[in-house]
């Protein structure tokens, strides 16, 4: 665990075989499996608006604000066991809303589970609320074979991002390119490995989105939401009801 860039997985082993991408370069986007908050992928322009507020974001890929503010960030390390950690981090003045985000790490003899929340505060005396959204994004090392089963895909426009637009069609995960949102999980993703490892990866998150272009690597990320989902479906935070989706991944059998 990588407190330092963004309380990151830097390396998952099941046996030898090393799951993630490490890193060769100071770019915090192509490595390791880290948390996206207080929101997930792209959002168009860095604009979204919420409760009749337009709000300004960073730009960090132009034209679009993309992954969240915490994977760049150095967090504290609050807790660890032999087996567990728990990580947290405030969101910073790139922000308008105040509140902080924890990632709760732990390890079983087949799994590695993941807890993502993000945290709104009372802002002087008053409880307001905040958009919000979260989730992962592990850069695999590329698998033999990613199988899983989806309805319904979002389909992209112009600018590379999901639009309302939605088609079920089945989709071949790792040979047609892509960098899509998929929805309405049928059966969720297994990465087969050359070695006979299988991993399983679960979550309650609604979203997947898979990003199979480099040859190197593909990237199957749980979101609790689509990309620009702060302006297209937007969840909420606040002090009473923080926004919470974990993520398991499970060796099935390796030698």
């Amino acid at each position: 665990i990588d407190a330092e860039h963004g309380a990151r997985l830097s390396s998952v082993r099941f046996g030898e075989t090393e799951l993630l991408v490490q890193r060769t370069t100071d770019d915090s986007f192509s490595w390791g499996c880290y948390p996206m908050a207080p929101w997930a992928g792209r959002t168009r322009n860095g604009i979204f608006e919420y409760q009749g507020t337009s709000v300004q974001l960073p730009i960090n890929s132009a034209p679009h604000a993309i992954h969240g503010l915490v994977h760049d960030a150095t967090w504290q390390v609050v807790d660890t066991s032999p087996t567990s950690a728990t990580l947290r981090v405030d969101l910073d003045q790139r922000w308008p809303f105040a509140g902080w985000v924890e990632h709760r790490i732990s390890v079983d003899s087949t799994s590695v589970n993941l807890q993502l929340t993000v945290h709104a505060t009372e802002h002087n005396d008053e409880i307001i609320s905040m958009p919000a959204q979260v989730g992962w994004h592990p850069w695999f090392v590329r698998p033999v074979q990613l199988e899983a089963e989806f309805k319904t895909m979002y389909v992209r426009d112009s600018d590379g991002i999901a639009s309302a637009q939605r088609v079920q069609q089945q989709h071949d995960l790792m040979h047609s390119p892509l960098d899509d949102c998929f929805t309405n999980t049928v059966a969720g993703p297994l990465l087969k490995y050359d070695n006979g490892l299988v991993v399983r990866l679960e979550s309650d998150c609604s979203h997947w989105v898979v990003y199979n272009e480099p040859s190197h690597a593909i990237c199957v990320e749980p979101q609790s939401g689509p990309p620009n989902g702060l302006n297209s479906e937007p969840l909420a935070a606040s002090p009473n009801h923080p926004l919470t989706r974990n993520f398991r991944l499970t060796a099935l059998g390796y030698p």
